[in-house]
């Protein structure tokens, strides 16, 4: 009985194993033909070398995007966007004003708001004097913007700053003084354009 039941259970597996086997044996040349098919096929469409490149989401060759970030002064910038909005002929020259400033440590918008109080940023100095700051009644005639900048700024710092004369009210005694006797317009007008630059 052992011998019956052990040549039942060979001759039910055996045949089934033997399909499975073939089964199995033939997908995998059916894949292969596949996959042989499918990297024929690729190599046409987009130049593929194989069916992943055909869908692959990412590039073959990945570049890199950089970029330098740089810091600058704005403070050049605002005294240029300054005068330009107002027209006036110091507007060219704006650089040269931040530099004179920056060379006697003086706060940056104190020439340009002198000027804007003395001449309306020098569109109501006198012709070809270059003196938009009143320098001796507007007596004075510079030779340049340059000259003008290099001259007002060492004043300031050297008449002024120096003798610890630093605000606009504390300045306009000494630089102004007619306004004092008026109640200070001269300080109220230097202070109110230093606020406009900021």
């Amino acid at each position: 009985m052992k011998k019956i039941f052990l040549s039942l259970i060979f001759f039910i597996f055996a045949p089934l194993t033997l399909s499975v086997s073939l089964f199995g044996l033939w997908q995998i040349n059916h894949t292969k033909q596949l996959n042989q098919l499918l990297v024929s096929q690729t190599g046409k469409v987009l130049g593929a070398r194989t069916p992943l490149e055909l869908y692959s989401a990412l590039p073959s060759a990945i570049s890199s995007i950089s970029q330098a970030i740089t810091t600058g002064d704005a403070r050049p910038v605002i005294i240029r966007q300054y005068l330009e909005k107002n027209n006036s002929p110091m507007a060219p020259y704006a650089n040269a004003l931040f530099q004179a400033s920056e060379k006697y440590e003086l706060d940056y918008r104190l020439i340009t708001a002198i000027a804007q109080c003395e001449s309306n940023l020098c569109k109501k100095s006198p012709v070809g004097s270059y003196n938009c700051w009143g320098f001796e009644n507007g007596d004075t005639r510079f030779y340049s913007w340059e000259h003008a900048f290099e001259r007002v700024a060492k004043t300031l710092k050297e008449d002024y700053i120096d003798e610890g004369l630093v605000t606009p009210d504390e300045i306009m005694p000494k630089y102004a003084p007619p306004s004092v006797e008026k109640g200070g317009p001269w300080a109220k007008c230097v202070n109110q354009f230093l606020e406009e630059l900021l």
